[in-house]
């Protein structure tokens, strides 16, 4: 990759997130979000584009192979060369990933991000098993292993090693979802539409324990839009409206199931015997360790040097471990620093102000990008006219991350974006 060149983004939107309350094509999904970012960006045309990234995680909700070529038809790009991502929970991130890439090496200018599912076509029951499809079908789904299942046994675990209480668990549902309701595209404003407390997740329906109703995300409907550009062309065409730079990317794996964790020898090579054990995010880690040496940031305290933060809250618990695994803190204040609120708005790292995958929904190729979109908004100032009001903006943020997050931690990936004229 060329070390010179920056990558930018200049643009982005969502379709509400939703279930059951709209079934709009994807086509039509992708229409729409496109022309709200034309009017965002009246100097960017559809004949700039010079590559398209498409994100979509599971073809069995909307029964169609290769859909995006249904959308890149309708948008009308004949002869602009594209392709799909799909890498699980991760797929946008991933998708994402591979913009940057393209734009960093200088085979393309201009180059959009489209993702989206369809998951409202089917029952939460059926939505249910194909994920769990991303799972070792040979061993895990035969014995009735879907995702909550997996997050759970391991949120007991980490329970116990970082004294960690259900509450505090809870604290982090209530956060994302009141979040939400300062956002009109998300899935939680347009239905339940309550603000929640400790004791409202700690009562919701139990799913598997500790995890709670109000401790998991939402299955949706939705798709969101990134621009990803050369910073010539963001100078070019997002002068007045504002752009943003990526300067620090990561991308990792680890074991589809997290018992082949323990010992393994790539990570004992990297972080020593005994890490990450069934609980701990190592490829997490290792992609932040990646782009925040990029971006110039330590990984140990890094939220220190950010701002905002949209990450993967699958389950409140997932946030949770993430938070360690970004290296905000460890076994010995990770309680205390959920207990004290400090991802709270106001506190020392606003995280998931959009509502996250709790709050906002969670229509799998479109959330990473959904997360990218709202630190977007809140590095170029766009969270009044976007949101509802200031009440969910973070003031003068000028560093922004964002996580996308696959299967139990089998693949994730880490952005650093800032305000075109840097950081702190």
């Amino acid at each position: 990759m060329t070390e010179t060149r920056k990558v930018c983004i200049i643009g982005g939107n969502t379709t509400p997130f939703d279930y059951n309350n709209y079934h709009m094509t994807i086509e039509g999904m992708a229409a729409n979000v496109m022309l709200e970012t034309m009017d965002d960006l009246p100097e960017f045309n559809l004949r700039d584009i010079d590559f398209v990234i498409y994100s979509h995680f599971s073809v069995h909700f909307g029964k169609q192979l290769c859909p995006e070529w249904i959308i890149h038809d309708h948008l009308g790009l004949v002869g602009v060369p594209h392709f799909r991502v799909e890498n699980g929970g991760n797929t946008g991130g991933s998708a994402l990933y591979a913009a940057y890439s393209i734009v960093k090496s200088g085979i393309a200018d201009v180059v959009p991000v489209i993702g989206w599912e369809t998951m409202d076509n089917v029952s939460q029951s059926q939505g249910a098993e194909f994920i769990a499809i991303a799972a070792d079908t040979r061993y895990e789904l035969l014995v009735g292993g879907i995702y909550p299942i997996f997050y759970a046994a391991g949120a007991l675990k980490w329970m116990k090693e970082n004294k960690f209480k259900e509450e505090d668990f809870a604290l982090i549902g209530m956060k994302n979802r009141n979040n939400a309701m300062d956002n009109p595209k998300a899935q939680w404003y347009r239905n339940e539409h309550k603000y929640l407390t400790v004791d409202d997740v700690m009562n919701s329906r139990l799913i598997a324990y500790p995890l709670k109703k109000y401790d998991c995300c939402l299955m949706s409907r939705g798709l969101a839009i990134v621009l990803v550009c050369s910073e010539e062309y963001a100078k070019k065409v997002a002068k007045d409206s504002g752009y943003i730079t990526i300067d620090g990317a990561g991308l990792s794996s680890c074991t589809i199931r997290a018992g082949d964790r323990t010992s393994f020898p790539g990570w004992n090579e990297r972080y020593g015997k005994g890490y990450p054990d069934l609980t701990e995010f190592a490829a997490c880690r290792n992609a932040a360790e990646r782009c925040f040496k990029q971006a110039g940031i330590p990984w140990k305290d890094s939220y220190k040097y950010i701002d905002v933060a949209e990450i993967h809250d699958a389950f409140s618990s997932s946030e949770a471990q993430i938070y360690k695994a970004l290296g905000w803190a460890d076994e010995n204040n990770i309680a205390e620093f959920v207990r004290n609120r400090e991802t709270f708005m106001g506190g020392s790292i606003p995280t998931n102000p959009g509502g996250g995958l709790m709050g906002y929904g969670h229509p799998v190729g479109a959330t990473g990008l959904m997360s990218t979109v709202e630190v977007f908004y809140q590095l170029t100032g766009k969270i009044p006219e976007k949101h509802l009001s200031k009440k969910s903006e973070v003031p003068d943020a000028r560093v922004g991350l964002v996580n996308s997050h696959a299967g139990t931690g089998t693949s994730i990936s880490n952005f650093i974006l800032r305000t075109a004229e840097g950081g702190r």
